[in-house]
């Protein structure tokens, strides 16, 4: 196997566990494992240095040509840049194709320090996956969504995450964010 075939096959099983493990094991995400069990989530690794958003778009097309895919996930294990740059990537995403909706993941992201952690703080937490990531949900899918669907995830989030403790979760990205460093180094 090539260097860049190992680098994919290595992004998307880390990204798996993540998914997998955080997502659907920690019960974050009601849709989750139902999307992932019924393959309604595509997987699609980005390798170039420099995220560019129209590969993706040509990604979200194709999503919206598959009426079976609900969730994208565009994975960039090459990518190195802040926070603010990897939001902004993200919105030109969201500007480019309105069917899908693009939701930022980073490594970095983090829950403030030294603050109680209520549903709003842990979002970066969950957020922290081992690679720059964008989710990319159908749009119509949210549109029965309305309401107080979000902040309900979000209490419910909150009560999993306070019940098995911030530091299990954390433990546990920490040990993906391993792994995928471990692999890309062997890849």
């Amino acid at each position: 196997m090539n260097a860049e075939a190992a680098l994919v096959a290595a992004a998307l099983r880390v990204n798996a566990r993540y998914v997998e493990e955080v997502v659907i094991g920690w019960g974050l995400c009601p849709w989750a494992a139902r999307a992932w069990n019924e393959g309604q989530v595509r997987q699609r690794v980005f390798t170039d240095a420099e995220p560019d958003v129209e590969p993706v778009a040509a990604f979200v097309d194709e999503l919206v040509a598959r009426p079976d895919a609900a969730i994208g996930l565009a994975i960039f294990p090459r990518v190195a840049c802040t926070l603010g740059a990897w939001e902004r990537f993200a919105e030109r995403v969201r500007r480019a194709r309105g069917a899908f909706l693009a939701a930022a993941f980073h490594p970095d992201y983090r829950p403030p320090d030294g603050e109680a952690l209520d549903p709003a703080r842990l979002v970066p937490l969950i957020r922290r996956t081992p690679d720059p990531t964008l989710q990319l949900v159908r749009a119509s899918l949210l549109e029965n969504l309305r309401g107080q669907v979000s902040n309900d995830v979000a209490r419910d989030n909150h009560a999993t995450v306070t019940a098995r403790g911030p530091d299990a979760l954390a433990a546990l990205l920490d040990d993906i964010r391993r792994d995928r460093d471990a692999s890309y180094t062997r890849g």
